[in-house]
Protein backbone atom coordinates (compact mmCIF):
# COMPACT_ATOMS: atom_id res chain seq x y z
CA UNK A 1 0.00 0.00 0.00
CA UNK A 2 1.30 3.44 -0.90
CA UNK A 3 2.16 5.86 1.91
CA UNK A 4 -0.69 8.20 0.97
CA UNK A 5 -3.18 5.32 1.02
CA UNK A 6 -1.93 4.18 4.43
CA UNK A 7 -2.38 7.69 5.79
CA UNK A 8 -5.92 7.85 4.43
CA UNK A 9 -6.72 4.43 5.90
CA UNK A 10 -5.55 5.56 9.32
CA UNK A 11 -7.62 8.75 9.03
CA UNK A 12 -10.70 6.77 8.03
CA UNK A 13 -10.30 4.49 11.07
CA UNK A 14 -10.46 7.33 13.57
CA UNK A 15 -13.31 9.66 14.47
CA UNK A 16 -13.38 13.32 13.59
CA UNK A 17 -11.97 15.98 15.89
CA UNK A 18 -14.65 17.95 17.72
CA UNK A 19 -14.33 21.31 19.51
CA UNK A 20 -14.08 21.26 23.27
CA UNK A 21 -17.20 21.19 25.39
CA UNK A 22 -17.62 22.00 29.08
CA UNK A 23 -20.67 20.49 30.78
CA UNK A 24 -21.39 22.66 33.82
CA UNK A 25 -23.85 21.30 36.39
CA UNK A 26 -25.16 23.42 39.23
CA UNK A 27 -26.91 21.82 42.20
CA UNK A 28 -29.07 24.56 43.63
CA UNK A 29 -32.31 25.34 45.47
CA UNK A 30 -34.68 28.28 45.71
CA UNK A 31 -34.77 27.67 49.46
CA UNK A 32 -31.04 28.35 49.87
CA UNK A 33 -29.94 31.97 50.42
CA UNK A 34 -26.43 31.17 49.13
CA UNK A 35 -27.73 29.90 45.79
CA UNK A 36 -28.83 33.06 43.88
CA UNK A 37 -25.21 34.21 43.30
CA UNK A 38 -24.42 30.76 41.92
CA UNK A 39 -27.51 30.89 39.69
CA UNK A 40 -26.23 34.22 38.34
CA UNK A 41 -22.77 32.72 37.81
CA UNK A 42 -24.22 29.84 35.79
CA UNK A 43 -26.23 32.28 33.67
CA UNK A 44 -23.09 34.28 32.89
CA UNK A 45 -21.01 31.19 32.15
CA UNK A 46 -23.66 29.83 29.78
CA UNK A 47 -23.71 33.17 27.96
CA UNK A 48 -19.99 33.93 27.88
CA UNK A 49 -17.75 31.04 26.83
CA UNK A 50 -14.19 31.76 28.09
CA UNK A 51 -12.54 31.05 24.72
CA UNK A 52 -13.61 30.58 21.13
CA UNK A 53 -12.58 26.94 20.78
CA UNK A 54 -15.67 25.31 22.29
CA UNK A 55 -18.93 25.76 24.12
CA UNK A 56 -20.50 25.59 27.54
CA UNK A 57 -23.47 23.29 28.19
CA UNK A 58 -25.17 24.41 31.41
CA UNK A 59 -27.49 22.29 33.54
CA UNK A 60 -29.30 23.55 36.64
CA UNK A 61 -30.36 20.71 38.96
CA UNK A 62 -32.72 21.79 41.75
CA UNK A 63 -32.38 19.46 44.74
CA UNK A 64 -35.21 18.69 47.16
CA UNK A 65 -33.54 18.61 50.58
CA UNK A 66 -34.34 22.30 51.17
CA UNK A 67 -38.04 21.89 50.41
CA UNK A 68 -39.16 21.37 54.02
CA UNK A 69 -37.54 24.59 55.28
CA UNK A 70 -40.12 27.16 54.25
CA UNK A 71 -40.20 27.17 50.45
CA UNK A 72 -40.84 24.07 48.28
CA UNK A 73 -38.91 24.53 45.03
CA UNK A 74 -41.23 23.48 42.18
CA UNK A 75 -38.24 22.49 40.05
CA UNK A 76 -36.75 20.22 42.72
CA UNK A 77 -36.65 16.44 42.30
CA UNK A 78 -35.32 13.53 44.37
CA UNK A 79 -33.73 12.30 41.14
CA UNK A 80 -31.52 15.38 41.08
CA UNK A 81 -30.61 14.91 44.73
CA UNK A 82 -29.72 11.29 43.92
CA UNK A 83 -27.46 12.54 41.12
CA UNK A 84 -25.66 14.81 43.57
CA UNK A 85 -25.30 11.84 45.94
CA UNK A 86 -23.62 9.92 43.11
CA UNK A 87 -21.10 12.72 42.67
CA UNK A 88 -20.51 12.84 46.44
CA UNK A 89 -19.65 9.13 46.46
CA UNK A 90 -17.29 9.51 43.49
CA UNK A 91 -15.60 12.60 45.00
CA UNK A 92 -15.40 11.06 48.48
CA UNK A 93 -17.52 13.81 50.05
CA UNK A 94 -19.23 13.10 53.37
CA UNK A 95 -22.40 15.04 52.55
CA UNK A 96 -24.27 17.32 50.15
CA UNK A 97 -24.31 21.09 49.96
CA UNK A 98 -25.69 23.89 47.82
CA UNK A 99 -24.66 25.57 45.69
CA UNK A 100 -22.31 22.99 44.21
CA UNK A 101 -20.93 23.23 40.68
CA UNK A 102 -19.47 20.28 38.76
CA UNK A 103 -17.53 20.77 35.52
CA UNK A 104 -16.93 17.89 33.14
CA UNK A 105 -18.09 15.42 35.78
CA UNK A 106 -14.71 15.61 37.53
CA UNK A 107 -14.13 19.07 39.05
CA UNK A 108 -16.39 20.30 41.88
CA UNK A 109 -16.48 23.46 43.99
CA UNK A 110 -18.79 26.10 45.48
CA UNK A 111 -21.05 27.22 42.67
CA UNK A 112 -20.68 30.95 43.23
CA UNK A 113 -16.88 30.83 42.75
CA UNK A 114 -16.80 32.40 39.31
CA UNK A 115 -13.02 32.49 38.99
CA UNK A 116 -12.73 28.79 39.81
CA UNK A 117 -15.53 28.02 37.35
CA UNK A 118 -13.89 29.99 34.55
CA UNK A 119 -10.56 28.23 35.08
CA UNK A 120 -12.20 24.81 35.18
CA UNK A 121 -14.22 25.53 32.04
CA UNK A 122 -11.13 26.77 30.21
CA UNK A 123 -9.35 23.49 30.99
CA UNK A 124 -12.35 21.48 29.80
CA UNK A 125 -12.60 23.45 26.55
CA UNK A 126 -8.90 23.00 25.87
CA UNK A 127 -9.34 19.21 25.73
CA UNK A 128 -10.95 17.67 22.64
CA UNK A 129 -13.93 15.48 23.59
CA UNK A 130 -13.15 11.78 23.71
CA UNK A 131 -16.02 11.13 21.31
CA UNK A 132 -18.38 13.04 19.08
CA UNK A 133 -22.04 13.25 19.98
CA UNK A 134 -24.78 14.69 17.76
CA UNK A 135 -28.46 15.02 18.59
CA UNK A 136 -31.67 15.59 16.65
CA UNK A 137 -35.30 15.54 17.75
CA UNK A 138 -37.70 13.96 15.31
CA UNK A 139 -41.12 14.77 16.81
CA UNK A 140 -43.03 15.82 19.89
CA UNK A 141 -46.21 13.84 20.57
CA UNK A 142 -48.22 12.29 23.40
CA UNK A 143 -46.19 13.94 26.14
CA UNK A 144 -42.80 12.79 24.88
CA UNK A 145 -39.85 13.73 22.72
CA UNK A 146 -38.09 11.25 20.44
CA UNK A 147 -34.35 11.88 20.54
CA UNK A 148 -31.93 10.49 17.95
CA UNK A 149 -28.32 10.65 19.09
CA UNK A 150 -25.26 9.55 17.16
CA UNK A 151 -21.95 8.60 18.76
CA UNK A 152 -18.79 9.05 16.72
CA UNK A 153 -15.66 7.40 18.07
CA UNK A 154 -14.66 4.49 20.28
CA UNK A 155 -16.92 4.07 23.28
CA UNK A 156 -15.30 2.55 26.37
CA UNK A 157 -17.22 0.02 28.41
CA UNK A 158 -19.44 1.17 31.25
CA UNK A 159 -20.85 4.42 29.89
CA UNK A 160 -24.12 6.25 30.46
CA UNK A 161 -26.23 8.50 28.25
CA UNK A 162 -27.95 11.35 30.05
CA UNK A 163 -30.90 13.01 28.29
CA UNK A 164 -32.19 16.13 30.03
CA UNK A 165 -35.08 18.38 29.02
CA UNK A 166 -34.26 21.93 30.12
CA UNK A 167 -36.06 25.25 30.21
CA UNK A 168 -33.50 27.83 29.07
CA UNK A 169 -34.67 30.75 31.23
CA UNK A 170 -37.04 30.89 34.20
CA UNK A 171 -37.90 33.63 36.70
CA UNK A 172 -39.62 32.87 40.01
CA UNK A 173 -40.91 35.15 42.77
CA UNK A 174 -40.13 33.48 46.09
CA UNK A 175 -42.65 34.20 48.84
CA UNK A 176 -41.21 32.29 51.80
CA UNK A 177 -38.03 30.75 53.15
CA UNK A 178 -34.52 32.20 53.09
CA UNK A 179 -35.10 33.98 49.76
CA UNK A 180 -38.53 35.43 50.61
CA UNK A 181 -39.32 38.56 48.60
CA UNK A 182 -36.71 37.90 45.92
CA UNK A 183 -37.18 37.25 42.22
CA UNK A 184 -34.79 34.47 41.21
CA UNK A 185 -33.53 33.78 37.69
CA UNK A 186 -32.53 30.29 36.61
CA UNK A 187 -30.69 29.05 33.51
CA UNK A 188 -31.28 25.71 31.75
CA UNK A 189 -33.44 24.28 34.52
CA UNK A 190 -33.60 20.50 34.21
CA UNK A 191 -37.26 19.44 34.11
CA UNK A 192 -36.93 15.83 32.97
CA UNK A 193 -33.94 13.52 33.33
CA UNK A 194 -33.41 10.10 31.75
CA UNK A 195 -30.17 8.18 32.39
CA UNK A 196 -29.52 4.85 30.67
CA UNK A 197 -26.53 2.55 30.12
CA UNK A 198 -24.99 2.68 26.66
CA UNK A 199 -24.78 -0.79 25.16
CA UNK A 200 -24.25 -0.02 21.47
CA UNK A 201 -20.64 1.01 20.72
CA UNK A 202 -21.41 3.73 18.15
CA UNK A 203 -23.84 4.92 15.52
CA UNK A 204 -27.33 6.34 15.77
CA UNK A 205 -29.54 5.37 18.70
CA UNK A 206 -33.07 6.40 19.65
CA UNK A 207 -34.66 7.20 23.02
CA UNK A 208 -38.07 8.50 24.06
CA UNK A 209 -38.04 11.02 26.87
CA UNK A 210 -41.02 12.64 28.67
CA UNK A 211 -42.01 16.26 28.02
CA UNK A 212 -45.57 17.54 27.97
CA UNK A 213 -45.18 21.23 27.14
CA UNK A 214 -45.41 22.86 23.74
CA UNK A 215 -42.45 22.87 21.31
CA UNK A 216 -40.25 25.94 21.53
CA UNK A 217 -40.36 26.06 25.33
CA UNK A 218 -37.43 23.74 26.03
CA UNK A 219 -34.23 22.12 24.80
CA UNK A 220 -32.74 18.65 25.14
CA UNK A 221 -29.19 18.10 26.35
CA UNK A 222 -27.42 14.78 25.77
CA UNK A 223 -24.31 13.86 27.77
CA UNK A 224 -22.17 10.72 27.67
CA UNK A 225 -20.38 9.91 30.93
CA UNK A 226 -18.32 7.07 32.29
CA UNK A 227 -20.33 5.02 34.77
CA UNK A 228 -17.54 3.58 36.89
CA UNK A 229 -13.81 3.03 37.18
CA UNK A 230 -11.07 5.52 38.08
CA UNK A 231 -12.70 8.24 35.94
CA UNK A 232 -16.30 7.59 36.97
CA UNK A 233 -18.71 10.39 35.90
CA UNK A 234 -16.17 11.97 33.54
CA UNK A 235 -17.94 13.58 30.57
CA UNK A 236 -16.90 12.14 27.21
CA UNK A 237 -19.14 14.21 24.93
CA UNK A 238 -22.25 16.40 24.87
CA UNK A 239 -24.80 17.85 22.48
CA UNK A 240 -27.81 20.16 22.71
CA UNK A 241 -30.87 20.74 20.51
CA UNK A 242 -34.01 22.86 20.78
CA UNK A 243 -37.41 21.18 20.88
Amino acid sequence: MAAGSMTQARADSTHRTYPGVAVVELFTSEGCSSCPPADATLERLARDTPNGSGRVVALSFHVDYWDGLGWPDRFASPDFTARQHTYARVFGDSGLYTPEMVVGGVDHFVGSDGARAEASIARALARPPELGLSLRLSRVAHGSVVAHYDIDGPLPGGCLILLAVVEPSVSVVVNAGENAGRTLRHTNVVRSLTVSPLRTPSGEQVATIPWDAAPGEAEVVAVVQRADGPRAMAVLGAAQSAI
